[in-house]
């Protein structure tokens, strides 16, 4: 699924309930969309308001995507079916979605390539539980609030195996994030698999406890640029500017993180205080870290063990050809 499924995470601020009626689907956001300046590419870029995406609302209000003469035009979505349909009306051209995400896109038959790794989730995903529970081996027979195909699955499929057990030997309790911290924090169930900002709320709410989380394998839970290969094709030149002009706005994030977060909190429709945690939790990928570890460890190990946790626990079928997915030329030829 996409990170639609991780959509709710930055709307938050508003409470969890609220979190969920803070939905709207495929309406443009940003950048241009008609009058382009001569000699600008026009790139529509597909998103959720998920904070590892945030630098692209940073590359925009400082003027990053200018600097490379790029319009990008960036479209929240709520679901994988909205943005599949965007890639194939050609509305979009390039999109943020999670490592499995793209694997699954690609077993779903759109012709698709990675070319950017934008970030990983560290404490910002986890397994939370009331207390009763303290390791993941003793969530055998035990009632479990997750989304299944989200990235919570992933996650909770992962810590499993560790553990020596398998997504049969819990009861599935299917709810999105949102709803699952609320069934913890109300006691309807002893576990629950969320992530930023819902973990701090629970927090809050409550002594409940992390058991695991996605630190535990880094890169499982991590973000990818996809980009149509028919546009890539015929558009080499515009997706480089795109790629380009991440660099500057991860490094604006380092450098004045403040003001940074407090860019990317608005673009998402939070408060920054409610989502310092959240922050935290996320690890951003600099053009510098691409071009050590995007055709590195990202493309030798990481996705890989993305592909064999996600295919055990029945998200993706399997033997996909990596090495064809991901195009380091992009990052390679970045300033």
């Amino acid at each position: 699924m996409f990170r639609s499924t991780r959509f709710p995470r930055t709307a938050a601020a508003v409470g969890i309930a609220a979190a969920s009626a803070f939905a709207f689907t495929a309406c443009a956001s940003t950048g241009a969309t008609a009058g382009s300046a001569a000699g600008t590419d026009t790139v529509g870029m597909g998103i959720q308001p998920w904070l590892g995406y945030g630098p692209w609302y940073i590359a925009d209000e400082k003027g990053y995507f200018a600097d490379e003469s790029v319009d990008v035009t960036i479209t929240n979505f709520m679901n994988d079916a909205d943005m599949s349909a965007a890639f194939a009306s050609d509305r979009i051209q390039v999109a943020n979605v999670a490592s499995h995400t793209a694997l699954q896109l690609k077993e779903q038959g759109l012709d698709i390539s990675i070319v950017l790794l934008l970030d990983a989730s560290l404490t910002a995903d986890a397994i939370l539980t009331d207390g009763s529970i303290t390791d993941v081996a003793d969530l055998k027979g035990k009632n479990v609030a997750f989304e299944e195909g989200s990235v919570s699955n992933l996650l909770l499929g992962y810590a499993l195996e560790e553990a020596g057990l398998s997504l049969d030997d819990i009861t599935p309790v299917p709810m999105d994030p949102s709803e699952a911290a609320t069934a913890l924090i109300g006691g309807s169930v002893p576990v629950a698999v969320t992530y930023e900002p819902y973990i701090s709320e629970a927090s809050q709410a409550g002594d409940f406890e992390k058991i695991f989380t996605a630190a535990e394998k880094t890169g499982l839970i991590s973000d990818v640029l996809i980009v149509d290969n028919g546009y890539l094709e015929e558009n080499p030149e515009a997706v480089q500017k795109v790629v380009n002009a991440w660099g500057p706005a991860v490094d604006f994030y380092n450098s004045d993180t403040d003001e940074a977060r407090s860019i990317i909190a608005e673009n998402v429709g939070s408060d920054v205080d409610a989502l310092a945690t959240a922050f935290d939790g996320v690890e951003f990928y600099s053009l510098a870290d691409n071009k050590e570890r995007f055709g590195g460890d990202y493309a030798e190990s990481v996705l890989p063990a993305v592909e064999e946790v996600a295919t055990k626990i029945g998200l993706l079928e399997g033997g996909a050809d990596l090495a064809a997915l991901i195009d380091t030329e992009f990052v390679e030829n970045a300033p």
